[in-house]
């Protein structure tokens, strides 16, 4: 990986997700699994994969074996994000913001000049985002890795005076701005069974979702609307 790429990322706003099991023991027999674990179990339901699992190795992108995880990364354009797979079934993840780094974008310099860096956060992305943070812990729990039970931290960082953006032109924009004074919000679910993994993943990612709306301001969203998002995304029809 890039030597300088966790700095990099937490430079502006980034996502830290991390699955724990309850019970640490060996679930993954080598690092080599790791790496094939995690592209069996990847959620590809748009144009960018989570985790992405790029295979090239140059200096854009790589996956490598470490101590005792495998570690895949990407440093392209606004996509800044890199993942452990540890032999125990621990996972972690630093994900960029991709708002704050459209200048980098190819696709997205124009939108660069109409959304500061480090001032928004997208609803539409956090909606998306953490539907599949869910559906992947569903697919690893349905692989046996976490037979006993999985913490779940999930934290959004540097977001300190970020407002909620509404990224859909077709969407009425909000008639106020919803803003956090928080620089850390973090959501935390302490023991999650391997049943409530796989079989409430989307009631899960709808808790973390209105959570860190709510630090926002945003108190009373439209669940049904937020629900019709996570149901395209889910079924293929973004």
């Amino acid at each position: 990986m890039k030597p300088d790429l966790q700095e990099k990322i937490k430079t502006r706003g980034y996502w830290r997700i991390n699955f724990q099991p309850l019970v640490y023991q060996q679930k993954i027999s080598s690092l080599g699994s790791c790496r094939d674990f995690v592209e069996r179990h990847i959620v590809r339901l748009r144009g960018w994969d989570y985790p992405a699992f790029l295979r090239k190795n140059d200096e854009y992108s790589g996956l490598e074996p470490a101590a005792d995880f495998y570690l895949g990364w990407v440093d392209w354009e606004n996509h800044k994000e890199f993942w452990h797979m540890y032999q125990s079934g621990q996972f972690l993840h630093y994900l960029a913001l991709r708002e704050d780094w459209l200048e980098e974008g190819g696709w997205h310099r124009q939108l660069a000049e109409q959304i500061r860096t480090m001032s928004s956060l997208g609803i539409r992305g956090v909606v998306y985002q953490m539907t599949e943070v869910f559906e992947f812990l569903c697919r690893l729990a349905g692989a046996e890795i976490y037979e006993e039970g999985v913490r779940v931290s999930i934290s959004l960082n540097n977001t300190q005076n970020r407002q909620l953006w509404i990224e859909d032109r077709m969407r009425a924009p909000f008639s106020r701005v919803y803003k956090t004074a928080a620089s850390k919000i973090e959501f935390v679910k302490q023991r999650v069974s391997k049943s409530e993994a796989i079989g409430e993943s989307k009631e899960m990612a709808l808790q973390a979702i209105t959570h860190f709306f709510d630090r926002f301001g945003w108190h009373n969203p439209t669940i049904e609307t937020l629900k019709k998002d996570q149901n395209q995304l889910l079924s293929g029809k973004i």
